[in-house]
C-alpha cells in the first residue's frame, strides 16, 4: 500500500546561498535576490514560513512576462536570502551578509519587540540604507505593536519597528501585518510580493482570488463526477439483476441517496466563494474539515447518506496523508450498523486501506477479511470492490509475509480487473503494484522490478506523470535499485520522484517523507552527512505529524538520522535516537531491528559499557542471520563489533576486510571499521 522507507538507504535540503560579488559601484543592474530577509533568531519560525511562501508563490499565468522591478517576470520570484544566524562574534556584519545585501532588490524586515532590540537587525537596515535603497525596505509585523522602540532597556516597551528604520530621517514604511485579527498570512504575502515586484496589490489579490476560485470549481466538478459516477454504476448493478419492482425501488433510493451526496459536496464548497473567504487561502483540509462537522448536524435523519459521506470524507483524508483524521471519520461511519452489505463493505475496505497505510498490518487484514466476507451476500450488489479488496489483502498478507497466500489473491483480483477493462487498465496496474511490493517484501528484488515497471507503463499511458500512483511506482522502483545494490539507479529514481510528489501531494505528506528519508540514506552513505540530516529531520516531523505514536514508519528516518549525527560528533542525540527506535522496532519485530542494536552496542563498547554491548550483539545475531541472508556484511560487521568490544585484533581485521568488499571508503560503514 505504502511505498517502502528504506533504513538501507535510501536532494539535498535547502542551504544558505553562497552570493557572488557585488558589482563595486552598486549599479542598478537587476539584482541576484528579490529580497533579502531579516530577523532575529526568536523569530526564525516566522522568517522560515515567510521564505518558503515567497520562493515558492506561482504568479498567475496572465502577469508572467511583465517587465518589474526584479526584472522580466517568470513563474516565480528570483531567489530569496534568508540571513540564518544572528552574529554574536564579529563587531561587524559579516561580508557574505554585506555582498547578499548589496545583491538584493529588496529588504524584509521581520518586525517584533526580538528584532527591534536586535543589534545585527538593526545593522543590516543601516548596511541597505547606506546602499541607498531605503525605499526598497518593507516590514512584516508578527508581534508586538507598529510603532519604533523606544526604549531597548525596557521590557515592556512592546514597539516592533527597528530604531534604524528611522534613523536620518526615514518614515515608517511599507508594513504587513500576521498578527491575529489583522492582514493574515495570504494578504501579507500578497502585499510583500507587491513591494518587490512593483505591481499593484489589488491585481495580485484579485488574480489569486480567480485562481484559487477555478481550482475549487474544478475540485468541486470532479468529485461530484465521480460521486454519479458511482451512484451510475449501482443503479445499473441494481437494475440488471432482473428482480423488477423490488430492486427498482432499491435503485431509486440509491440515486436520491446518490444526488443528496453529491448536494452535500457541493454545499461545501460555497466557501470557495471569494467574498467569503475574504483574501484568504481556503485550502482542501480546511474544507473537508468544515464538511465533517456539518455532517452529524446535518444528515441525523439521513444514515445512508451520512455514511457514504463519512467514508468519502475518511478517505479524502487518507489520500492527503491526514491518517489519524481518517481513521476517526472512518470508526464513526462504522458505528451506525448500516443494513446495505454494500455500504458496510465499502466502510470496511476505507478502513482497512486508513489501517495499511498507518502500517497497522494485522488490524488492515481484519478489516480486509470482513469486507471479502461481506462480498458474499446475495444482496451485495458492488461487485467493482471486490478486485481492490482481494488486491488489497494480497498485499497485506505479503506484509504478514504470507507470500504464497498473497500471489493467489492478488492473481484473483488480476484475473477479475482483467476480464472488466477487456484489457490493461489502472485497476491491472494496482494489481501489479501489489505484486511488486509483495515481491520487494519477498527479497525477490527482479520480479518486484518487472511488475513495478509493468505498472508504470500503464501509469503513464492512462493517467500522466502526474499522478500519484505513477509518482509513487517511481519511489517503489527506487527501492528495488536500492535493495539490489544499484544506488545510482536509486537515486535517479528518487530525484525524479520527489519534485512530482511535492507539487501533487504537498510537501507535508507521508510519501514525500519516505523519499526524503531515502534519498538522505544514500547521502548518509557515502558520508555526505550534513546534506543528509535536514532532509531526515523533515522527514521525521511529517511522519511524526500524521501517523500513529510509536509506528515502525519513524524507525526508519530515525536511524537513519543517528548514524548522521553520530559521523558528525554528536554522539548525545544519536545515542538517544537509536533507544527510542529501538523498542518500536522490538515490538514490530521490525527488520532494522538487529543493523539498530549493532549501532548502539558499539557505542555502549566505546564507552565502557562491555557487558550491555556484548549482550545486545547476542541478539543481534540471529535476527541478523535471518533478515539478511544475503548481505553478509552485516554478520560480519557485527562480528567485527563484537571483536573490537573484545579486543581481538586478529578477529577485528579478517572481519574488516568482509565489510570493506561492500562499503570500501569513504562510506559510512567503511569509515566505521576504518578508523578502528
Amino acid at each position: 500500500m505504502a511505498s517502502v522507507p528504506l533504513a538501507e538507504p535510501c536532494g539535498a535540503g535547502k542551504t544558505k546561498a553562497v552570493p557572488s560579488p557585488p558589482d563595486p559601484d552598486h549599479s542598478g543592474d537587476l539584482k541576484r535576490y528579490a529580497a533579502f530577509i531579516s530577523y532575529n533568531q526568536r523569530d526564525r519560525a516566522q522568517s522560515r514560513w515567510l521564505h518558503r511562501a515567497l520562493e515558492t508563490y506561482r504568479f498567475p499565468a496572465k502577469l508572467i512576462g511583465r517587465d518589474t522591478k526584479v526584472g522580466t517576470l517568470g513563474n516565480r520570484l528570483p531567489p530569496i536570502f534568508q540571513d540564518r544566524a544572528e552574529l554574536s562574534a564579529s563587531a561587524n556584519l559579516a561580508a557574505s551578509v554585506q555582498v547578499a545585501l548589496a545583491q538584493s532588490a529588496s529588504l524584509i524586515v521581520i518586525c517584533s519587540p526580538n528584532g527591534a532590540r536586535s543589534r545585527w537587525v538593526n545593522e543590516e537596515i543601516r548596511e541597505f540604507i547606506r546602499l541607498g535603497r531605503q525605499s526598497e525596505i518593507q516590514c512584516l509585523v508578527i508581534a508586538g505593536e507598529p510603532r519604533p522602540l523606544r526604549n531597548a532597556d525596557d521590557p515592556s516597551d512592546d514597539g516592533a519597528f527597528p530604531p534604524a528604520l528611522f534613523e536620518s530621517g526615514g518614515q515608517e514604511p511599507l508594513a504587513a501585518d500576521i498578527r491575529p485579527g489583522m492582514d493574515g498570512k495570504n494578504l501579507a504575502r500578497l502585499k510583500l510580493i507587491s513591494g518587490i515586484t512593483g505591481l499593484a496589490f489589488d491585481e495580485l489579490r484579485q488574480r489569486e482570488q480567480s485562481r484559487r476560485t477555478r481550482q475549487l470549481v474544478i475540485a468541486t466538478s470532479i468529485l461530484a463526477l465521480a460521486l454519479l459516477l458511482v451512484a451510475s454504476l449501482a443503479v445499473f448493478a441494481l437494475v440488471s439483476r432482473g428482480e423488477a419492482i423490488t430492486q427498482r425501488d432499491i435503485a431509486r433510493q440509491k440515486t436520491v441517496t446518490a444526488e443528496r451526496t453529491v448536494e452535500f459536496v457541493k454545499s461545501m464548497f460555497a466557501v470557495a466563494d471569494p467574498s467569503q473567504a475574504q483574501g484568504e487561502v481556503i485550502t482542501a483540509r480546511q474544507i473537508v474539515d468544515l464538511g465533517a462537522l456539518r455532517i452529524d448536524r446535518e444528515l441525523a435523519n439521513e444514515p445512508t447518506v451520512k455514511a457514504e459521506l463519512q467514508v468519502t470524507l475518511g478517505e479524502v483524508y487518507t489520500n492527503l496523508g491526514l491518517f489519524k483524521q481518517g481513521d476517526l471519520l472512518l470508526r464513526r461511519s462504522l458505528t451506525d450498523g448500516a443494513a446495505d452489505p454494500g455500504l458496510r463493505a465499502r466502510q470496511k475496505l476505507a478502513l482497512a486501506e486508513a489501517l495499511s497505510w498507518q502500517a497497522d498490518d494485522e488490524a488492515a487484514a481484519r478489516a480486509y477479511r470482513e469486507a471479502l466476507a461481506l462480498t458474499r451476500s446475495r444482496d451485495f450488489d458492488r461487485i467493482y470492490l471486490v478486485p481492490r479488496i482481494l488486491a488489497g489483502l494480497g498485499e497485506t498478507e505479503g506484509y504478514l509475509g504470507n507470500v504464497k497466500r498473497a500471489e493467489d489473491l492478488i492473481q484473483r483480483a488480476l484475473k477479475i480487473d482483467r476480464a472488466r477493462n477487456q484489457g490493461e487498465g489502472p485497476e491491472v496496474a494496482r494489481d501489479y503494484e501489489a505484486l511488486g511490493q509483495v515481491y520487494l517484501g519477498a527479497n525477490r528484488y527482479a520480479d518486484a522490478r518487472a511488475y513495478y515497471d509493468k505498472a508504470l507503463a500503464i501509469r503513464l499511458a492512462r493517467q500522466g506523470p502526474l499522478h500519484p500512483r505513477t509518482i509513487q511506482d517511481l519511489n517503489q522502483l527506487g527501492a528495488v535499485a536500492y535493495l539490489a545494490n544499484d544506488p545510482g539507479a536509486a537515486e535517479r529514481y528518487w530525484s525524479r520522484q520527489l519534485p512530482l510528489a511535492e507539487k501533487v501531494l504537498g510537501k507535508d505528506h507521508p510519501e514525500v517523507a519516505v523519499t526524503l528519508n531515502n534519498i538522505a540514506r544514500i547521502r548518509v552513505e557515502r558520508a555526505r552527512y550534513r546534506h543528509a540530516i535536514p532532509l531526515l529531520r523533515r522527514a521525521i516531523a511529517i511522519q511524526s505529524a500524521q501517523r500513529s505514536e510509536g509506528n515502525e514508519e519513524l524507525i526508519f528516518p530515525t536511524y537513519n538520522l543517528a548514524l548522521a549525527l553520530r559521523a558528525t560528533g554528536d554522539l548525545s542525540e544519536a545515542t538517544q535516537l537509536l533507544k527510542q527506535a529501538l523498542p518500536i522496532a522490538e515490538k514490530q519485530k521490525h527488520r532494522n531491528l538487529a543493523p539498530i542494536q549493532v549501532e548502539l552496542a558499539d557505542i555502549y563498547c566505546k564507552g565502557g559499557n562491555t557487558v550491555e554491548a556484548l549482550a545486545l550483539l547476542q541478539k543481534a545475531r540471529p535476527l541478523m542471520a535471518k533478515n539478511y541472508p544475503d548481505q553478509p556484511w552485516r554478520s560480519a560487521l557485527l562480528d567485527f563489533t563484537a571483536a573490537s568490544c573484545r579486543g581481538d585484533v586478529a578477529a577485528m581485521t579478517s572481519r574488516r576486510k568482509v565489510v570493506l568488499t561492500r562499503w570500501p571508503l569513504p562510506s559510512y560503514f567503511g569509515q566505521q571499521v576504518s578508523r578502528r
